[in-house]
């Protein structure tokens, strides 16, 4: 059995040295390197089909496919009879989704009482809409705003006599709507109240500095005068000079720099209008507008307030500041200790005052208080251009993470130290 095998594998070896390989092998590579059995499979490269005509593949296809291009072109007629099917197919499917919207509205309609469910009152994208019976109030008896559209009224009670009264004096057109939904609409799911004011946008004059303050004068019969402070304002880029009294020892305003939040400007309005305060100043490029929700938070404070912006407030501070006016910033001290300049920060270091020294400052002389947003808080170059800095003492155990106020309480407080 032994002898038979080996006679075969004998043979068999010899068979398969006479065998030769359909391809030549590598005999050029090293004796220690694994050799791949599929290395002997013969391998054939297909070629392209543009090759073999012996053209580039952009000629090739062109040539190829020439004829279906120009039959997909086809003749005036045949590009006519196209397009009157295409648009008959158009018709079609617009006929068919009138049906659709026809039939859909008549379904609604039947658990709607008959009312018009796609009833809708679209904003004008140019115009603003005031919404709340207080800002709505005040906007009418101001007249602060050139323009007033219409009035919209949503079950309308024993207060909505006094809105249509004034809007009538006014010949503002009055619109009773049925569904709140489409006040909702016009104010973007705003508190409204019932009452939405259609009316154009509440744009601030334009200030170049702040002006000469005259002291009060006593007459002849032994009263005195008011005193009066000046505003330059812009006029067309020229600078126009505008008288303004105040019943304050001398003028008091705010300086409100980088503050983007309306909800804050509003509820400083609010207090700074309460308070007695004679005008507020914004940056016009990084202060929020005053938008319907301003109005809706000072609570329509912002039409009888003095508003006013400015676009160059350091330039506006130095030529203020060359005319008598005080700038006294909001800040803490501690925000002076960490500015990363050491000189920055011991020169604002020596302008802080206590805030009980505020009403003094304001018995010497007209002050402009500045106040910055909460996040990032007051410019350095604001900082640096202000008489003094003042901050509010919290209690001395606090948590660092309530270190301060919002800008709005601030604010107040600061105000009513100014003014007690």
């Amino acid at each position: 059995m032994s002898l038979l095998n080996r006679r075969y594998i004998s043979t068999t070896s010899r068979v398969l040295q006479q065998i030769t390989p359909a391809v030549k092998l590598d005999t050029t590579s090293k004796p220690d390197s694994k050799q791949r059995f599929e290395k002997n499979f013969p391998t054939k490269e297909r070629t392209k089909a543009w090759e073999r005509e012996g053209l580039d593949k952009d000629t090739y296809f062109r040539k190829k496919f020439a004829h279906v291009h120009a039959k997909s072109k086809g003749t005036p007629e045949d590009i006519q009879t196209r397009e009157h099917y295409r648009t008959l197919r158009r018709d079609k499917k617009k006929s068919e989704e009138r049906e659709w919207r026809s039939q859909r509205y008549e379904h609604k309609s039947k658990f709607t009482g008959g009312r018009d469910v796609y009833k809708t009152l679209k904003p004008n994208p140019l115009s603003e809409y005031i919404y709340g019976t207080s800002p709505v109030i005040a906007a009418l008896t101001s007249k602060k705003r050139e323009v007033f559209t219409k009035l919209y009224v949503h079950n309308p009670d024993s207060k909505s006599r006094e809105i249509i009264k004034l809007a009538n004096e006014l010949k503002i057109r009055t619109q009773i709507v049925d569904s709140k939904n489409e006040l909702n609409q016009l104010t973007d799911n705003a508190v409204h109240n019932g009452f939405v004011l259609e009316t154009k946008p509440l744009i601030p004059s334009l200030v170049h500095s702040l002006g000469t303050v005259h002291t009060p004068i006593e007459t002849e019969s032994g009263s005195k005068t008011i005193t009066t402070y000046e505003i330059n304002e812009d006029n067309f880029g020229d600078s126009l000079c505008m008288a303004h009294e105040t019943k304050n020892p001398h003028p008091f305003g705010l300086f409100l720099d980088s503050i983007t939040d309306p909800h804050n400007i509003g509820a400083i309005i609010r207090t700074a209008y309460f308070l007695g305060v004679d005008f507020i100043i914004t940056s016009s490029r990084n202060s929020s507008q005053l938008t319907p929700v301003v109005s809706k938070t000072s609570v329509g404070a912002v039409e009888f307030m003095n508003i006013m912006s400015t676009e160059k407030p350091l330039q506006f501070m130095d030529k203020s500041r060359e005319n008598g006016w005080t700038f006294v910033s909001a800040d803490s001290l501690q925000s002076v200790f960490n500015h990363r300049d050491s000189k920055i920060s011991q020169t604002l270091q020596g302008k802080f005052i206590k805030d009980d020294d505020l009403n003094s400052l304001l018995q010497k002389g007209p002050v402009c208080l500045v106040l910055g947003s909460e996040g990032e808080g007051i410019r350095t170059t604001v900082k640096l251009r202000s008489d003094f800095l003042v901050e509010i003492e919290g209690n001395e155990d606090k948590l660092d993470i309530i270190d301060s106020l919002n800008v709005s309480v601030a604010a107040a407080l600061l105000m009513q130290k100014t003014l007690k």
